[in-house]
């Protein structure tokens, strides 16, 4: 968490200056004891650390991510960690586009101000395989707002709502059902389609579905819906069990 707030130096003017929790020093400016930083020329100024205000205190707690899923640095509108995002905005997260890991969606659910969702390899040898050679465990995910319906629309690349056929699970190698038992997996799962859970004072009406290769969550978004940001991680600690949080804010981005 971190807290912007104006500094005023002499012969500067003001200036924002960001210090994130726990961090011991500022790459520009010089460390000069806990909560000071001392400017080049200057007096040392007391900075306080804090929550942003955006931060609803009653959201609903989650798995605190312990594996960075951050994305990938190339796509033009890529969404950066911990950035706020206009409702509007066209940003993607995850997978570089076309990455070879299909993945199937294991658990989706409303929260108060958020949508968690948690995926899974298919249960095959090849697609473990796959995911196990892959360092960003997250779908290519693209998220668009859609004006004629007021909707935000998540598009999963890649990504399906069923692990994978009995039989074909049936003929894997052993090492398989090694890797989804140590995990706590269970193959074959199916999500439905259709409606995901509760809506909240975000959104309604939230659904997903899937074309057997993409799958697509829709948002219609509520007026209270002003901006929103994504956050990734892995629910084990090890990567094998990756989710994201698309998570909403009353205030702009």
């Amino acid at each position: 968490m971190s807290t912007v707030r104006p500094l005023l130096c002499p012969g500067a003017g003001i200036f924002p200056l960001r210090l994130l929790r726990g961090q011991a020093h500022h790459p520009r400016f010089p460390y000069a004891g806990p909560h000071t930083v001392r400017f080049p020329h200057t007096v040392p100024i007391s900075i306080g650390v804090g929550a942003r205000p955006r931060d609803h205190a009653g959201a609903p707690p989650v798995p605190t991510p312990t594996e960075s899923a951050g994305p990938d640095a190339a796509p033009v509108g890529a969404q950066l960690p911990g950035a706020w995002n206009d409702r509007e905005a066209q940003v993607s997260f995850g997978m570089s586009p076309g990455t070879d890991c299909p993945l199937a969606v294991f658990d989706a659910r409303v929260g108060l101000n958020d949508l968690s969702v948690s995926l899974v390899p298919l249960g095959s040898g090849p697609d473990i395989q796959s995911f196990l050679e892959t360092d960003i465990r997250i779908p290519h995910t693209s998220v668009s707002y859609d004006s004629g319906a007021d909707a935000l629309v998540l598009r999963l690349e890649n990504t399906v709502l069923e692990t994978g056929d009995p039989a074909e699970a049936a003929g894997n190698d052993d090492w398989v059902f090694d890797f989804i038992g140590e995990h706590g997996l269970r193959y074959p799962h199916s999500f439905p389609m259709g409606s995901i859970g509760e809506d909240n004072r975000f959104f309604e009406r939230a659904a997903i579905s899937t074309d057997g290769t993409d799958t697509t969550i829709t948002l219609r978004l509520t007026g209270k819906a002003m901006s929103y940001r994504v956050e990734s991680g892995s629910l084990d600690g090890e990567g094998m069990l990756p989710y994201f949080r698309i998570l909403f804010s009353e205030e702009p981005a």
